[in-house]
């Protein structure tokens, strides 16, 4: 029987395979994988996320991605200590040798951090009288970056082989995919570039931002690039959440 791949284009159950992180060989995982053909499939691991139309959006509260127990994190004792937990895993899971995506996710997270500070008036106003939360804690619903992300192709692409275009970051916003490429100073391989264009033009849900490496320089993240849902995480939510929340209270719309 042959192997049965997830397919973005597929009419019936459209998913989308992210191999992210320090994997050399792709093709391993998506061989060794089974698709869900669920009504809503959806997975995210410390190694790939199955996304579908209509999956949750992948924040830094998703659990899968960090690989901590609920008995470490209860461990960290300030949300700081937290954050600086996840920063570590996320920077940890980008090459050494790839500094342009190490500093776009220091940028990004830095951004992140500013807008709850700008912000806090706004995101402390529920939270007033509560002794649980403060708006600091709105920082883990801030969208899951994923570094070194290559994104399988559909089987259409190379007779059946398991092709995958690789970006440079990914977001799985609800609904939405983000791409990210960085500028570099050698010209994109051809085959690299044909695969990212064909993901561009057929993957319905997909987007592509092309960031200047110049713009990752100065102290700013380049939030004009991106779609203001990115900068406003906590927008749709009612309370906010760390790593590995109870699954009843995932994605909790606001009243």
């Amino acid at each position: 029987m042959a192997q049965e791949y997830p397919d973005f284009l597929s009419k019936d159950h459209p998913q989308t395979l992210i191999v992210y992180g320090i994997v050399t060989n792709p093709e391993t995982i998506a061989n060794g994988f089974e698709c869900c053909n669920g009504e809503h499939p959806f997975a995210l691991t410390n190694r790939y996320a199955l996304v579908s139309p209509v999956s949750p959006g992948l924040r830094l509260s998703s659990p899968g991605w960090i690989d901590i127990s609920f008995q470490q994190m209860s461990q960290v004792n300030a949300i700081g200590d937290l954050f600086d937990l996840c920063r570590e895993r996320l920077i940890n899971r980008s090459s050494p040798f790839s500094k342009l995506i190490r500093l776009f996710l220091e940028r990004y997270l830095e951004f992140v951090g500013a807008q709850l500070e700008s912000r806090k008036s706004e995101l402390g106003a529920d939270l007033a009288d509560d002794e649980i939360f403060n708006y600091r804690d709105w920082i883990f619903s801030a969208w899951l970056p994923l570094p070194q992300a290559q994104i399988l192709l559909p089987p259409a692409f190379d007779a059946g082989r398991p092709s995958f275009a690789e970006l440079d970051i990914a977001f799985s916003l609800a609904g939405q995919l983000i791409g990210v490429t960085i500028e570099s100073a050698s010209t994109p391989i051809k085959s690299r570039q044909r695969k990212i264009d064909y993901l561009v033009e057929n993957h319905p849900q997909l987007s592509l931002v092309q960031v200047p490496k110049n713009r990752l320089q100065g102290e700013d993240f380049p939030k004009d690039l991106f779609p203001e849902s990115l900068a406003h995480f906590w927008q749709g939510l009612s309370l906010p959440l760390g790593p590995c929340p109870p699954e009843v209270l995932l994605d909790r719309p606001a009243p």
